[in-house]
């Protein structure tokens, strides 16, 4: 079995990822801030799961993780950059300093996370990162830091499987709208989230364990032979 790290692990996606990947029998390095959903995540995950209270808007907080458990973990199989914030949505022209945590977390985090942890890899290691649709189709004027941050995570993607040959597999996901609480507050609350996704294609959202499925592919054997590249996850969302 392998040891695998996901941010962003207490709610949403990175939960649903968390626990499908503890139930294939890992280890599951959980980060998030929400220590009481962070403790009931080791719960769930039948002693497969090791929740660490770090926030990603501190770059102390990263160093101190991989400080504290290099001698615990000194092996990495993979990880899913997984944990993202909308920010507070603006107008483009009004964008100032305020937004700079929507950069630290949704981009500088995992290059942070990638850096530190890259020694300690094992050979054929999978990194997943979760770049959302608007960093790939969608530009929402409201919500420029958040797109043009995610948009730039694909390109890290990239760079980095360029970079190591296929030592390492480096690749992206781009999930369309998912039922999770995130989704819900941008949308101004789950009923008009809920509205909103009847005009989606299959009329409605994506529920976080059918992203869970594809980022575990992703971060497997099975997928061996992907690497550097960007997989929508929409239900065809993107079409309409």
């Amino acid at each position: 079995m392998k040891t695998y790290l996901v941010t962003g692990a207490t709610s949403g996606i990175g939960e649903a990822t968390a626990l499908q990947l503890a139930r294939e029998g890992h280890t599951v390095l959980a980060l998030g801030r929400n220590e009481t959903s962070g403790k009931e995540l080791e719960t769930n995950g039948n002693g497969h799961i090791t929740f660490f209270p770090v926030d990603l808007s501190v770059p102390e907080e990263i160093e101190r993780f991989f400080e504290e458990t290099k001698e615990q973990f000194p092996t990495l199989d993979g990880i899913f950059n997984n944990a993202g914030t909308f920010g507070k949505p603006v107008a483009p022209e009004r964008v100032t300093d305020q937004q700079k945590e929507v950069f630290q977390v949704n981009y500088h985090a995992p290059e942070q996370i990638i850096q530190l942890a890259v020694k300690r890899f094992s050979k054929g290691a999978s990194i997943v990162n979760n770049s959302a649709i608007v960093g790939h189709v969608k530009f929402p004027a409201m919500l420029l830091p958040y797109a043009s941050s995610k948009s730039a995570l694909l390109t890290l993607t990239k760079t980095y499987a360029a970079r190591f040959h296929g030592k390492y597999r480096f690749n992206a996901i781009c999930p369309g709208p998912v039922d999770t609480k995130l989704s819900h507050s941008l949308y101004g609350g789950k009923d008009k989230f809920d509205l909103a996704m009847k005009h989606h294609l299959r009329g409605q959202a994506a529920q976080p364990s059918e992203i869970a499925e594809v980022v575990c592919f992703l971060l497997s054997e099975k997928a061996s032979y992907i690497n550097g590249q960007t997989l929508i996850v929409d239900g065809g969302y993107t079409l309409t």
